[in-house]
């Protein structure tokens, strides 16, 4: 069953690096790739960056802990399955955990058993969101799974960007995606000029509708569906 874990990618959080490293070890085998981050400002920069499926967390952490690290994920991404793990079965944190919607919170030492159990409800909720395709207007429909743009079932095909772009916009279909959120998931290594985006914008809504990408002026962009 855990091989429903090998096409996604997860940010495994915890400061202490012989813990994260001996963790990180032992599930790579599982997930098609994994990110590490020793703290929250490192992890919520990875998360920005890399969109990763599904985030394990520890709480005890220097300056921010891990349920503050979650409810600030909360703020524009309400889910990307969360995992937390704690030393302490604090009734504080139990109750500070209410409501953040995580998969489970797990407590030191976390069993094998316990932790994939954890891991295939995240596999789980996954599936559930990614089974239907997208409608985007009543000709073209996209495929979140295998990442495919449809054209009256004909696979339209996409540069790189074009597909980075599309995935980020139909992720996140109920809100404005900022032009800060672009710039990380498609241009984190190089920077992003306002031209390039423009162009990139451009490129797509050929493929699209002109009117399927609405421009929000100083904010970013957002996906119109029209079905």
């Amino acid at each position: 069953m855990l091989e429903r874990l090998s096409k996604y990618t997860l940010l495994y959080i915890e400061d202490d690096d012989y813990i994260r490293q001996n963790a990180v070890e032992f599930l790579e085998e599982y997930f098609h790739e994994i990110y590490e981050a020793a703290d929250a400002k490192e992890a919520l920069e990875i998360f920005q960056r890399y969109k990763p499926d599904i985030v394990i967390t520890d709480i005890e952490m220097p300056e921010i802990n891990g349920l503050e690290l979650c409810k600030t994920l909360r703020q524009t991404d309400a889910q990307t399955p969360i995992i937390v793990i704690s030393a302490f079965t604090d009734t504080q944190y139990l109750l500070e955990a209410v409501g953040l919607g995580l998969v489970k919170y797990l407590v030191k030492p976390v069993e094998e058993e316990e932790l994939f159990d954890a891991l295939q409800l995240c596999a789980e909720q996954l599936e559930k969101r990614y089974e239907k395709f997208v409608n985007i207007t009543p000709e073209h429909r996209y495929d979140p799974f295998n990442k495919l743009l449809l054209h009256h079932d004909k696979i339209i095909k996409l540069t790189h960007n074009e597909s980075k772009l599309l995935e980020l916009l139909v992720r996140y279909k109920e809100r404005i995606v900022t032009y800060n959120e672009i710039e990380n998931f498609i241009y984190y290594d190089k920077g992003m000029s306002e031209d390039a985006l423009k162009a990139l914008v451009r490129s797509l809504r050929k493929k699209l509708t002109k009117e399927s990408i609405q421009n929000h002026s100083k904010i970013g962009y957002k996906l119109h569906i029209d079905v």
